[in-house]
């Protein structure tokens, strides 16, 4: 059987280095230890090890406070995840900021995220909507549904997602929206706001503006502002492609995947006749399409079908490429 002092060293051993607990606790652990000491003395002809034992006693309860108490900031929710990261990519709680490697990484309230010249970064918000980042972004995470953009240019993708919109915070204007494909770029006070699906309300010293799908917002830094068209297969989208959040296509049907390359490109979904839209839905896709763009993702899982893809404007039409059998 182990000596009460060695019980304690392996008691003091296994706690290790603990973060201070808060003043309630050193309180608790001090009416503790008061309570043992008093026991002792009043039966200090008893034998010696059972000081020991008292003593230990203590020390289990510090120990177990040590344990309940969280320092600040501990547990907290995980409001975003990077999904993939092209190029130098940042992350920092405070001033300190740390690059980070291409893997699912969690980010909480408080933490902030940049890219440096050239980089992208691809994250999924807690709900499920896709959020990407162009080359000089800088964002700051604040609690579910809201960020901070201090500047850049960030693509959200909002669609299919859990929650009722989310509200970007910028130095020219608060930016919501309702179920959306959108860009919004933030530069030295001024605000330019691409919708490419859905509708986005900019609220900004006061004044309430909306973009609907195919609109540009350009508010300059006096508050000037100036609307035009945006077409969703313009090649200023493309740059989004690059972080899309790609789909597990491996044994899924084909169908899927069109599907999402033409959201993702902006284009219109098209099939050449019910038996192609048919052999669409019942081909069955085998392989990974990871980090390939969405045309890119499309002609290699279809290279090994009857099936192939054209695009006519702002359409993306499905055929086979050989006739097929009409069902008996």
């Amino acid at each position: 059987m182990d000596k009460p002092q060695d019980l304690v060293e392996s008691l003091i051993r296994t706690a290790g280095r603990r973060v201070e607990p808060p003043e309630d606790a050193y309180r608790q652990v001090f009416t503790a230890a008061h309570q043992a000491f008093r026991a002792r003395t009043a039966r200090r002809h008893e034998r010696l090890w059972v000081l020991w034992a008292g003593t230990a006693a203590v020390l289990v309860l510090a120990i177990a406070l040590m344990f309940q108490w969280a320092p600040p900031g501990a547990g907290r929710a995980e409001l975003a995840r990077i999904e993939r990261a092209i190029g130098v990519v940042e992350r920092a709680t405070g001033d300190v900021w740390q690059p980070v490697g291409e893997s699912a990484l969690p980010l909480t309230r408080g933490m902030k995220l940049r890219t440096l010249a050239s980089a992208h970064a691809g994250l999924l918000l807690a709900g499920g909507a896709s959020l990407r980042l162009a080359p000089t972004t800088e964002i700051m995470l604040d609690e579910p549904g809201r960020l901070y953009l201090s500047g850049g240019t960030v693509y959200l993708d909002h669609r299919g997602s859990v929650g009722t919109g989310y509200r970007i915070e910028t130095p020219a204007g608060t930016v919501r929206d309702v179920g959306t494909q959108f860009e919004l770029r933030v530069a030295l006070g001024a605000l330019r706001l691409r919708v490419r699906e859905g509708s986005v309300e900019i609220d900004r010293a006061g004044q309430t503006l909306a973009g609907a799908a195919g609109e540009q917002l350009e508010i300059d830094a006096l508050g000037g502002i100036t609307r035009s068209r945006i077409p969703a297969t313009d090649a200023a989208w493309q740059w989004t492609e690059m972080v899309a959040p790609t789909p597990d296509m491996d044994g899924r049907p084909a169908s899927e995947l069109i599907a999402w390359v033409a959201r993702e490109t902006g284009r219109r979904l098209r099939y050449a006749s019910p038996a192609v839209e048919q052999r669409a839905a019942t081909v069955i896709l085998h392989g990974n399409i990871r980090h390939l763009p969405p045309l890119s993702a499309l002609d290699a899982m279809l290279a090994t079908t009857d099936l192939e893809y054209a695009l006519d404007g702002d359409t993306m039409e499905i055929r086979a490429r050989s006739a097929i059998p009409a069902e008996p």
